[in-house]
């Protein structure tokens, strides 16, 4: 039963049915210990493994570092460019829609 709630959890909600673009080699998630960034955790334990979920050979990297950073996302594509972005006081919905409107492209 367990398994299952997991399974049905991953399956639903934001982040759930999202196809990342093609041109998407990876994915990273810049946040730090000593900061109080709690959309960007938010985002963390709840849209990013969906988003991993539904694109399972997306790499995607959470950097933690000890000393206090400002939170940020940063997308890279094939063509060697990468856009980066803060999400410092951003809610996780937020940072959602924008990695969104970045990277992918389409909502199943």
């Amino acid at each position: 039963m367990k398994i299952g709630r997991i399974l049905a959890t991953l399956e639903t909600g934001l982040g759930s049915a999202v196809k990342v673009s093609p041109t998407v080699e990876s994915v990273t998630l810049t946040l730090s210990q000593r900061t109080r960034a709690s959309g960007a955790r938010h985002f963390w334990r709840e849209h990013l493994r969906r988003i991993q979920f539904a694109n399972p050979a997306l790499p995607i990297q959470v950097n933690y570092p000890r000393e206090p950073c400002m939170p940020k996302l940063e997308i890279k594509f094939s063509n060697t460019t990468a856009q980066s972005f803060s999400v410092a006081g951003m809610r996780s919905d937020e940072i959602y829609k924008q990695f969104i409107t970045k990277a992918a492209t389409s909502q199943v």
